[in-house]
């Protein structure tokens, strides 16, 4: 099994209704936080639209080296490699879960930050199921997740959250990395 590794780009599917739930993807302007780049939602297929929109690099926010594995419980930040390269961001939204976008700018806030969550302990290997906690004291148990909203992208399938409620039985907040 090929472990994930700081500094590699990967794709993120999203794992509702059997894996059914599409690839992690920058699209489109900002629909809730002007300030950041663009709208996130999943896109039906591996090869986007625009293929690198779909393409995330993961880096370490503690200064583990590239090329270094990832485990599980590590605080990382997800780099879109679409346009002008974008983290990945929460802002704005509504009580029970807040929006998502990238931000070109790499702040100090911790709504940058996810904690990469896997169902076993140790290295994390491309392929394995696991869940994306954002780090935000703010934004307390707020998992990536997709939601029934119509993405601002329409050729896209889902709307991408951070949500309070996760809907755990139908792998909402489940995602896989793949090379």
């Amino acid at each position: 099994m090929t472990s994930l590794v700081y500094g590699k780009t990967y794709r993120i599917e999203n794992g509702f209704n059997d894996w059914q739930g599409g690839f992690l993807d920058a699209c489109g302007i900002t629909s809730c936080c002007k300030e950041n780049l663009y709208d996130v939602s999943t896109c039906k297929s591996f090869n986007c639209e625009q293929v690198s929109s779909n393409t995330w690099e993961i880096q370490s926010v503690n200064g583990n080296a590239n090329g270094t594995p990832v485990l599980t419980s590590d605080s990382v930040f997800l780099i879109n490699q679409y346009g002008e390269k974008s983290y990945l961001d929460v802002c704005g939204g509504g009580i029970h879960m807040k929006d998502v976008s990238t931000t070109a700018i790499r702040k100090k806030e911790e709504t940058m930050i996810w904690i990469i969550l896997a169902h076993s302990s140790g290295e994390i290997h491309e392929g394995d199921t696991v869940s994306l906690l954002n780090a935000s004291f703010d934004l307390k148990d707020a998992y990536l997740n997709i939601d029934k909203y119509p993405p601002v992208c329409n050729e896209n399938l889902f709307n991408v959250i951070a949500g309070y409620n996760p809907d755990y039985n139908h792998g909402s907040v489940q995602w896989r990395f793949l090379g």
